[in-house]
């Protein structure tokens, strides 16, 4: 299973970030355009998550949550041992998968997931837009590594390489990664080229050229991460900072893909 298994809706233009938007909106954004994906991993342990119990329904009133991180519970599991998880009560019931009145607890992402080592979890599974959580994925949205693609170098190149403009433009990548930076203040402008080092074992590929005020490491990572979503398994990127790296001027006498 990739990052994303969702039913998606194609878009020619996808709405900006709405930073009040709740963990279900955010779900379905993040479902269709890569650019929502590492908000969504980030809110995804701040917000309350929810999971049904094996408690009796009848003793509580409608709503009502009926544990924090340290109560002891029984949480519900499907016969295959995944767990469901929904963003809030009422997407419990969609679909009408579920017709019966059901306790429930609310926990952070966080400490849920922590209470849960090795489970599979699968996210608002009845509704539109839902994930699945493998083990392994979980471990590192704790470990706050899960956007780390291995993929991505932040580095100087040589000093002889050919850099120019890709062949062939990726038109929804470059769209996408525009989306995400928007969400940065303090991106100023990025820039996308072509760079091949013929001396070196690495084959061609794209370079990013980002314009920050200040440090740029969660920000590159970021970048990274979503235009892998857009190239094939193994293909690598180069970011460099404007101002810090040889290929600068190149990049200024080219126009940026986006501008503040």
């Amino acid at each position: 299973m990739g990052w994303f298994d969702f039913l998606k809706r194609k878009s020619c233009a996808e709405p900006p970030l709405d930073p009040g938007a709740t963990l279900e909106a955010l779900l379905g954004q993040a479902a269709a355009d890569p650019a929502y994906r590492p908000e969504f991993y980030r809110r995804l342990l701040l917000e309350e998550l929810v999971v049904i119990t094996d408690e009796n329904p009848a003793t509580l009133v409608p709503g009502t949550s009926i544990a924090d991180g340290s109560t002891t519970m029984r949480i519900f599991c499907w016969e295959d041992g995944r767990i469901p998880v929904f963003t809030t009560p009422d997407r419990i019931f969609d679909g009408e998968v579920i017709k019966h009145r059901v306790a429930y607890a609310q926990m952070k992402g966080r400490a849920l997931f922590e209470t849960l080592p090795g489970a599979t979890l699968v996210l608002n599974p009845y509704s539109a837009s839902g994930k699945e959580l493998l083990p392994d994925e979980v471990v590192r949205i704790l470990a706050g590594t899960v956007l780390d693609t291995g993929q991505t170098l932040v580095a100087q190149p040589a000093a002889q390489v050919l850099l120019g403009h890709p062949a062939v433009y990726p038109t929804e990548m470059v769209r996408a990664l525009a989306r995400l930076l928007a969400q940065q203040p303090r991106v100023v402008a990025a820039y996308l080229g072509w760079i091949h080092d013929p001396a070196g074992p690495v084959p061609p590929h794209y370079i990013f050229c980002l314009d920050v005020e200040g440090e740029m490491t969660a920000i590159a990572k970021e970048t990274g991460f979503v235009a892998q979503q857009f190239l094939d398994k193994g293909a690598l990127v180069d970011i460099v900072q404007a101002d810090k790296s040889s290929l600068t001027d190149y990049f200024r006498s080219t126009k940026p893909f986006y501008e503040r």
